[in-house]
């Protein structure tokens, strides 16, 4: 079986309305629940980044297992969903980012596949081992990128192309003088998981990108950042996020795929 696309999804997205089959999928790091269905003839796998009850915290989702599966299963292509906090005015709750450069701030997880002679086979034949350095110039997948922004601004009312997404290393909430350091060095959104899975996926010479939906302002910037404010904004904005990555999958031109992930 071989699937072209994967979605993961993050907090509060834990499932798509397409009906598929469920499948375990085992890794060298773990075994993964997959559900894997069609988007306009097109094979999709769907994973849970946090579990279907959100029981796995951000910095002990194994993002190696995550991606390695979709990997196995010959996925190219990876969107994913990030629940983030805004450091610009104007991007408030409830608007879609698409960003296009990351730093990062993690701390205690695995960052890599490539330790004690890791070997893997790439989707595009070629082999990778030992000590393998892989440039981010481009982390996040043009590709995807262009497509993701497209779809963002058919179908919601605000959309933001390019930002800088901060990722902490969680469970916590940041503090206000975080967030005021993170402004000074460029810093548009912050959260806790996408640039483990962009990394990851480069490695494995997988495109990804991710669309970031604003659930709050960063701390400092708000008077209290709150989980329930976190999920009732996710949960009012959902659908909108599925549907905007149903049709991107769907439009997505193969063929004129103007990047080098895999390289």
């Amino acid at each position: 079986m071989t699937v072209e696309f994967g979605i993961i999804g993050g907090s509060g997205f834990y499932s798509i309305s397409s009906k598929g089959v469920e499948e375990n999928i085992e890794t060298p790091f773990g075994t993964v629940a997959v559900n894997i269905f069609d988007i306009n003839d097109r094979k999709v796998a769907f994973i849970t980044r946090h579990g279907l009850k959100h029981s796995i915290p951000p910095h002990l989702v194994n993002y190696r297992a995550n991606i390695f599966a979709l990997h196995s299963i010959g996925v190219k292509q990876i969107i994913t969903s990030s629940a983030v906090g805004s450091m610009k005015e104007e991007i408030f709750p409830g608007s879609f980012v698409i960003p296009d450069q990351f730093i990062d701030f993690t701390i205690g997880r695995p960052k890599t596949f490539f330790v004690d002679n890791f070997e893997v086979k790439l989707n595009n034949g070629s082999i990778r081992k030992g000590v393998v350095h892989v440039d981010l110039s481009e982390p996040y997948c043009p590709h995807l990128r262009d497509e993701l922004f497209i779809q963002s601004k058919k179908i919601a009312k605000n959309a933001f192309n390019n930002g800088v997404y901060v990722c902490t290393e969680g469970p916590r909430f940041e503090t206000p003088a975080e967030i005021s350091a993170f402004k000074i060095l460029g810093g548009t959104l912050v959260g806790m998981t996408s640039v483990s899975e962009c990394v990851l996926a480069r490695e494995l010479g997988i495109c990804y990108s991710t669309i970031c939906l604003v659930t709050n302002f960063a701390a400092g910037m708000q008077e209290k950042i709150s989980t329930e404010e976190v999920f009732a904004v996710f949960k009012s904005k959902v659908l909108e996020l599925e549907e905007i990555i149903v049709n991107t999958i769907a439009n997505l031109e193969i063929s004129a795929k103007n990047c080098s992930c895999d390289k």
